[in-house]
């Protein structure tokens, strides 16, 4: 093998005894099999540590004593590891034999190309959960219309993500790949958008096959207004930051139309859908308050070193 088709296979694992050991099982059966595995353990209390270290006594694992996080992680793992491509990896996704191979191709067909975007199914079914994705122009994730060919989107899912070194190490900031004022959810739409503004693109290859449960740590539940008040808060305060410190001014004046829209609508939506959790969804409000400063900070060099103008940024957007 070639260094360069070298990958580092990174997993951040909370509680995952559930599918981690399946998940696993798939990493090592690859046909073009990882040079490095390591498991980033955010305080786990399930014996899912334990399961790892007898199982799979070849991988590198990091364990935390608490949860600081899916970025934090994330980082932590990448750091560890010194392969030029990186598979970040959710540990209740299941990969097929090929699909390190099918990925690797695909990065590695032009050199600009930072990431891959899989075909993920939902697990145990033909449905599809994640392909390439694009966003709605309220800044909302959405798959895009094409499952079979090879296309150029705004990036893949986060729960299974082919990425080159070289990216990561060009778009980190204060040494984080992944922002860790984040914790949950978001920060695979934020580092792709900060990639993209750097001129780096997301090629999505539906040869790259993968299964997907989808929020196991969370009991299934994949629905934003299904999730804990802890996950809702981050979730609604991650949007507004990764629209602060990413979105140009050119982005943000086509966009604003239907941020307003989205934002008038969400109010009385969190209040009637769920009223016991409206004093979160203010509470994520002062969160972003809290971080502004700092993404403030962040959003100066981003949009100091982009390399690519809003309009390059809104052929992403499809739809309110």
């Amino acid at each position: 093998m070639e260094t360069r088709d070298e990958v580092a296979v990174v997993l951040a694992n909370w509680n995952g005894i559930g599918h981690i050991g399946h998940c696993l099982e798939a990493v090592y059966t690859q046909t073009h099999p990882p040079s490095e595995v390591v498991v980033v353990d955010n305080g786990s209390t399930d014996g899912s540590l334990a399961l790892i270290r007898e199982q799979f006594p070849q991988i590198t694992i990091f364990a935390l004593t608490e949860n600081v996080g899916i970025p934090r992680a994330w980082n932590l793992g990448v750091e560890k590891t010194g392969s030029p491509n990186v598979l970040i990896l959710n540990t209740d996704v299941f990969l097929d034999r090929d699909f390190l191979l099918e990925a690797l191709k695909a990065l590695r067909s032009e050199p600009d190309i930072g990431s891959v975007a899989a075909k993920v199914y939902k697990a145990n079914s033909q449905k599809i959960d994640y392909v390439g994705l694009y966003l709605q122009r309220r800044f909302r994730v959405v798959n895009s219309r094409n499952v079979t060919v090879p296309e150029f989107v705004f990036s893949g899912t986060g729960s299974v993500m082919l990425l080159r070194r070289e990216m990561l190490l060009d778009i980190q900031i204060s040494g984080e790949y992944f922002d860790e004022t984040f914790f949950a959810y978001g920060e695979d739409t934020d580092m792709a958008w900060r990639a993209q503004l750097r001129g780096w693109r997301c090629l999505f290859a539906p040869g790259a096959v993968a299964h997907h449960i989808g929020s196991a740590s969370q009991d299934g539940k994949v629905r934003v207004v299904e999730k804990s008040a802890f996950f809702q808060r981050h979730i609604w305060k991650n949007r507004y930051l990764t629209l602060v410190k990413n979105a140009s001014p050119g982005v943000l004046v086509a966009l604003l139309p239907s941020l307003i829209l989205a934002e008038l609508l969400s109010w009385p939506y969190v209040l009637l859908r769920i009223p016991h959790r409206f004093h979160v969804y203010i509470l994520s409000h002062l969160d972003v308050v809290r971080h502004l400063h700092r993404a403030l900070e962040k959003r100066k060099l981003i949009q100091k070193g982009r390399k690519v103008g809003a309009s390059q940024i809104l052929r992403f957007f499809k739809g309110f």
